[in-house]
């Protein structure tokens, strides 16, 4: 699935308008037809529905739902906002066609909206730029307190399509019915949340007309993750599935480096050698066998063995950890960086590059071998600003890290984003359950057992995010949200690779 902006959204609509020649009011039509058999669909015993429009296309939008919605024997309300005088174009002619219905705009009434069965919301669709600011984003606020269920056209109005922040204040939907492009907005941030489960339609717009206009990202099913596994070959044997070296556990972190190294060797890596402190080592080994710990003094030894180094879960701030994090610097390997390894990336570039670019050129930066994994905070932490920045544009915050410290981009969260400097995948799987600390430890220890295995830095990451997200969900639905453990995430992690259609000889 490919993800647009607004802007190319309704350029693509402009030129199905233009080059196509499908009438403006037709494209109109379908958008509304599509919403109100979702509406159907999705409500059948509904019969008062209160559909609330704004002046622009959107709202033509939701006259043209009242239209079908009346002639199918509803009880249809219909409220303006704005200044009824500045419709114009499709929407006016789909307004002139409600009316000739017998069916005219209402000024806002809360006890309407208290009645209805169902809320269309119409007000605002892509092209909102601006934040929903006093009357209206007081309506706003009185809707959302109906917990009425609601039916969004193309974007919940006050929701910014692009980048999925609220604009001051949004229109709460169960589901929205988006028209000709999939927009980001609605999937990453508070999109998710605001939107509800999405409907899409592309309006019958040919094909050809969307290889005109770029897309801000992308999103593939997890089996083509999968294939990007080797073959597994008879002859396979412990030296040729990867040996991953993990770095981290500091005196009170044991856990998170544990579970990085459960979660490599549950995805395939034929050995995992854990750096950490020595009194730590028993402890780790008694709870998974499988995994050798050593010395920080064996940290260029074993590394010199590893395909890969995972380094941060439970890496501590202080002089331990910043003594590691500084050697492993200096080894050539592929890296993973997480959690507070990332700190010590951001004051090491600060200090030995001061505020330019970590790698001078576009070219060197898109070179750099290494994975970086942040959340939100550590994100601002990279960029020196703060979380609310991160959030909202999570697209520039990614392109702002890739463009200054190189090589793959795992921006976590609601709709994780990874970019390369080409290429920007979006994941679409995750529940809120894996808010649970170690989480990242277990995608540290994923993603570096698939670099470790041959892939490349792109597909380890774009796997290993899409494997660790379809694993929390299974366990969602299994159990429930509440109470997903990472080592749980692990565990399925491992079973769900047996998805991949790569052969096994």
């Amino acid at each position: 699935m490919k993800l647009y902006s607004a802007q190319s959204s309704q350029a693509i609509d402009k030129l199905a308008i233009q080059k196509a020649h499908i009438p403006g009011l037709l494209l109109m039509k379908r958008a509304g037809f599509f919403a109100f058999k979702t509406l159907e669909s999705l409500w059948p015993k509904a019969k008062n529905i209160q559909i609330i429009c704004g002046t622009g296309n959107n709202g033509g939008d939701g006259f043209v739902v009242a239209q079908y919605a009346i002639l199918a024997g509803y009880k249809v309300t219909v409220t303006q906002l704005g200044d009824s005088s500045k419709i114009q174009g499709d929407a006016l002619s789909a307004l002139l066609e409600l009316n000739a219905l017998g069916i005219t705009s209402q000024p806002f009434s809360l006890q309407n909206f208290a009645q209805a069965d169902v809320i269309i919301d119409a007000v605002f669709g892509t092209g909102l730029d601006k934040p929903v600011l006093g009357e209206f984003a007081d309506i706003f606020k009185q809707i959302n307190q109906t917990q009425k269920p609601v039916l969004a056209i193309d974007t919940p109005s006050g929701l910014d399509a692009n980048t999925g922040a609220i604009l001051g204040s949004a229109i709460q939907a169960q589901n929205t019915c988006t028209f000709i492009t999939q927009k980001l907005g609605l999937y990453t941030f508070q999109g998710n949340d605001t939107a509800g489960k999405i409907h899409f339609s592309p309006l019958f717009i040919p094909q050809e007309l969307y290889q005109t206009q770029p897309h801000i990202a992308e999103n593939h099913p997890l089996k083509y993750w999968l294939n990007k596994l080797p073959i597994q070959l008879a002859s396979r044997h412990k030296g040729v599935s990867g040996t991953v070296c993990l770095v981290g556990g500091n005196k009170t972190m044991m856990g998170a480096i544990q579970l990085a190294g459960l979660a490599s060797l549950k995805t395939g890596a034929g050995l995992v050698k854990v750096i950490t402190h020595q009194e730590h080592g028993i402890a780790i080994t008694q709870a998974i066998p499988e995994v050798m710990c050593y010395q920080t003094e064996d940290l260029s030894t074993q590394a010199s063995r590893a395909n890969v180094i995972g380094i941060g879960p439970g890496l501590g701030l202080d002089n331990w950890g910043q003594d590691l994090f500084s050697k492993v610097m200096d080894l050539p390997l592929n890296k993973v960086i997480d959690a507070d390894a990332l700190k010590h990336l951001a004051s090491f570039c600060q200090s030995r590059f001061g505020q330019t670019l970590f790698k001078q050129t576009q070219e060197q930066a898109s070179n750099q071998n290494w994975v970086l994994t942040p959340h939100p905070g550590e994100a601002a932490v990279l960029l020196n600003c703060d979380t609310q920045s991160i959030q909202q544009d999570r697209i520039a915050a990614i392109k702002a890290l890739q463009n200054k410290y190189g090589g793959v981009i795992v921006l976590k969260g609601n709709g994780t984003l990874i970019y390369d400097g080409k290429n920007m995948e979006v994941c679409l799987a995750g529940n809120p359950g894996m808010a649970v600390g170690g989480m990242g430890d277990v995608l540290t220890g994923a993603i570096s057992t698939f670099i470790a295995q041959g892939l490349s830095l792109w597909d380890a990451a774009c796997l290993g995010v899409s494997l660790h997200a379809h694993a929390g969900d299974v366990l969602a639905n299994q159990n429930s949200q509440p109470g997903i453990l990472p080592s749980e995430v692990a565990q399925v992690m491992s079973q769900l690779l047996s998805y991949s259609d790569s052969p096994k000889i």
